[in-house]
C-alpha cells in the first residue's frame, strides 16, 4: 500500500464518518444512536491515534524517514475528536 493512501486517506475515513453521521436525516438515524456511534468512532480514532503517535515519536527518534506520515496520520485522525467534542459539537 503506498505511503499517501495507508497515512492519510485511511485515516481520513473517521472524519468523514462522523461529518456522514451528523449530516443523515433523524428518520434514518435517531439522536441517541447517532451521538453513540459517534462516540465509538472518537474513541477508537483517539486510541489508534496516540498508537500513532508513539510510534510516530519513536520513529523520529530513531531518525527514520517515515516518522512524518505517522505523525501526519495522528493529526488526521484528532479530527473526529475535536469536531465532536470541541467547541464546533
Amino acid at each position: 500500500m503506498r505511503p499517501l493512501t495507508q497515512h492519510i486517506l485511511l485515516p481520513l475515513l473517521a472524519p468523514l464518518a462522523v461529518v456522514a453521521l451528523s449530516v443523515t436525516p433523524l428518520s434514518v438515524i435517531d439522536c441517541r444512536t447517532r451521538g453513540l456511534l459517534a462516540l465509538a468512532i472518537v474513541l477508537v480514532a483517539l486510541i489508534v491515534g496516540i498508537g500513532l503517535g508513539i510510534r510516530g515519536l519513536s520513529a523520529r527518534r530513531r531518525g527514520m524517514p517515515v516518522s512524518g506520515w505517522w505523525i501526519a496520520a495522528m493529526c488526521i485522525l484528532v479530527l473526529p475528536a475535536l469536531r465532536v467534542l470541541g467547541p464546533l459539537g
